[in-house]
């Protein structure tokens, strides 16, 4: 079994609310689903995980709606944005190496994302 801590948060939009699940205990093999909304209708959504020891690492993201992009670390997981507030990080296959602490972002900006994202690269 392995645990997935889910923590918000936001950029250049202080008055933003991301809600996020919160925790999840799983069992090998089992699918799970990550929810991340925010009330802003910001356009660019995150998802971002840490694994113990590392940095953050980008999974999926998202510039609008019913539109997904591959980030560095994507291999198990697939994301889906079916409206412009709600972005969800599905998990197809639970494995030890997915505990980590998975990070839900959002910004009204997509200029100043794209020059973030190269960082994490």
């Amino acid at each position: 079994m392995w645990t997935a801590w889910c923590v918000a948060m936001y950029f250049f939009g202080a008055r933003a609310k991301i809600t996020q699940t919160s925790s999840l205990v799983l069992k090998e093999d089992e699918k799970a689903t990550l929810a991340c909304s925010q009330n802003d209708n910001h356009n660019s959504m995150y998802w971002y995980l840490q694994q113990p020891g590392k940095g953050l690492q980008l999974v999926y993201y998202s510039f609008g709606e019913n539109q997904e992009t591959e980030g560095d670390i994507h291999n198990g997981y697939k994301a889906k944005r079916p409206k412009i507030a709600d972005f969800y990080l599905n998990i197809l296959s639970v494995k030890m190496n997915h505990s980590a602490i998975y990070f839900c972002g959002s910004s009204l900006d997509t200029i100043l994302q794209s020059h973030m994202l190269s960082l994490h690269k």
